[in-house]
């Protein structure tokens, strides 16, 4: 932008815009979901991404200037950080060469802070020094690149042939045998249209330049023989959608599904002039389903909680809810084996990605849906033999013990596959390379507390150096395996 004016307001306005979202972000309970503003975040950084590239060149007659500020962004990026890591090493080599020739004292930390100066701050100033400004970042003329021209020719082109006859010919047997694509299909699709868009990306510059009638070719008509496949991809999504219900995943899938029929049909009428308008179609779709306040996550959510809240109504009393946990596996007991597997994990699905407020009107904290997962897949071989489960408040105090100076929060989930299991669980803690104990004795004694008011439990550890402060914990023990989730703060000296 030239005029100093809007320079100004847009700089500030973007910056009080990222102010007001830290704010909200750090006033926001850490036990309400992160999903819908996980998902909307990762929706915005895409766009915000995408827009280096795109923005200023939409006044353009064709994409050359945006290509070839992308490829000159990228190579800039790429050449920054590698002066950055050279310049880093060579530091912190000559420092170590100090400290070995006139034994003097160099503290650890320092090479730290010769990492973080070279590898960040000088890094990023010399990646913006090298940015192209001016009439110099909207080049008009087509760069040559024969290394990305052969790559395109001799790799990706075969790859992607190789991917269209696998999918046409398993789209054949299908027709053949008159049956329905396994979800595996998607993925295929989705990986074969990527490698379209990088063809098309790759081609494009040499394509304008040299006018080739193969380039053009496959630019247009390629997308044309995809088209076919991407119908394969839509009946696997609909299966999906049939057998299992909506989710966040599915939503999105169809989206995108949807989104490369237009990309295809487009390319086709086109004739591929322009590129891209696909980036930044997927950016505002992406933003468009993520970002509003009716999204795909909040439209999952309700629409799974109005299925459970439809089931449970025409049953149940009100006041006979939240269900205990006891209460909960009878309820369950009143359906088909196979139809309480899918209300459980419809409450399993809503506590993993929207957190316990999401099922608290009707489940009670205590109540363990884990369990139940195993339990209803074969009744007679998988049943429960016990379950423990407790927790300490969100807001007790938690001890240091005494010697001890650094702690980790720790969440370990794992599943024992054992005949009978001994009277001391471990648990290994993989971020750490170490293992928790804790006997039956104490679950038994810790589960005797309600929901909330257990109180830190200092439990051993494999390392004398090491202690683990338990605050919450669930245990499932069946007939055949055992499933353990604890949480709590690993302490080291």
């Amino acid at each position: 932008m030239k005029s100093i004016i809007p320079k100004i307001g847009i700089q500030t306005g973007m910056n009080l815009l990222l102010i007001l979202d830290t704010i909200y972000l750090y006033s926001y309970s850490y036990e309400k979901s992160f999903t819908e503003i996980g998902i909307a975040h990762a929706a915005g950084l895409w766009a915000i991404g995408l827009s280096i590239f795109f923005l200023s060149f939409l006044k353009e007659k064709n994409d050359i200037p945006s290509w070839n500020f992308a490829i000159s962004s990228i190579t800039s990026c790429v050449t920054a950080n590698v002066i950055g890591c050279i310049m880093s090493g060579g530091i912190c080599f000559l420092m170590l060469s100090v400290h070995k020739l006139f034994n003097l004292k160099i503290e650890s930390q320092s090479y730290l802070y010769i990492v973080i100066l070279c590898n960040v701050c000088l890094s990023m100033f010399l990646f913006l020094g090298l940015l192209p400004q001016k009439q110099e970042k909207h080049n008009t003329r087509p760069l040559q690149h024969s290394f990305l021209n052969g790559v395109i020719h001799y790799l990706f082109l075969p790859l992607t042939g190789g991917y269209l006859i696998v999918l046409y010919i398993y789209a054949f047997r299908i027709l053949i045998n008159w049956e329905l694509p396994i979800g595996w299909v998607s993925w295929l699709v989705i990986t074969l249209m990527t490698g379209c868009i990088v063809i098309e990306f790759g081609l494009y510059p040499n394509r304008i330049a040299q006018q080739k009638r193969f380039d053009n070719l496959i630019a247009r008509w390629l997308p044309l023989v995809i088209l076919p496949l991407l119908f394969l991809m839509t009946i696997g999504i609909v299966r999906r959608f049939n057998d299992y219900g909506i989710t966040i995943n599915r939503l999105y899938l169809i989206t995108l599904n949807i989104w490369c029929y237009c990309v295809c049909i487009i390319l086709i009428i086109i004739k591929a002039r322009r590129v891209s308008w696909i980036p930044i179609s997927f950016s505002i779709i992406f933003l468009l389903t993520s970002v509003l306040p009716v999204n795909y996550a909040s439209i999952t959510k309700h629409k799974i909680q109005n299925e459970i809240s439809k089931i449970i109504q025409t049953q149940i009393p009100t006041e006979d809810l939240p269900f205990s946990q006891d209460k909960y596996t009878q309820w369950l007991k009143t359906f088909s084996p196979e139809r309480a597997q899918q209300i459980n994990e419809k409450f399993i699905y809503l506590y993993e990605w929207f957190g316990k407020e999401s099922i608290s009107q009707w489940i009670d904290e205590d109540v363990s849906l884990y369990m139940l997962r195993t339990e209803f897949k074969n009744q007679q071989e998988t049943q429960a033999i016990v379950s423990y489960s407790g927790a300490i408040a969100s807001n007790a105090l938690i001890g240091i013990p005494v010697g001890y100076k650094k702690l980790q929060a720790v969440h370990q989930h794992q599943i024992i596959n054992k005949e009978e299991q001994e009277n001391m669980l471990s648990v290994k803690i993989t971020q750490e390379n170490d293992t928790v104990y804790i006997n039956y004795q104490t679950l038994e004694s810790l589960s005797q507390y309600k929901h909330g008011e257990m109180p830190p439990s200092e439990l051993k550890c494999n390392s004398s150096q090491k202690t683990f402060i338990l605050t919450s914990f669930s245990v499932d023990k069946t007939k055949k395996s055992m499933e353990i989730s604890i949480d709590g703060y690993l302490f080291s000296k």
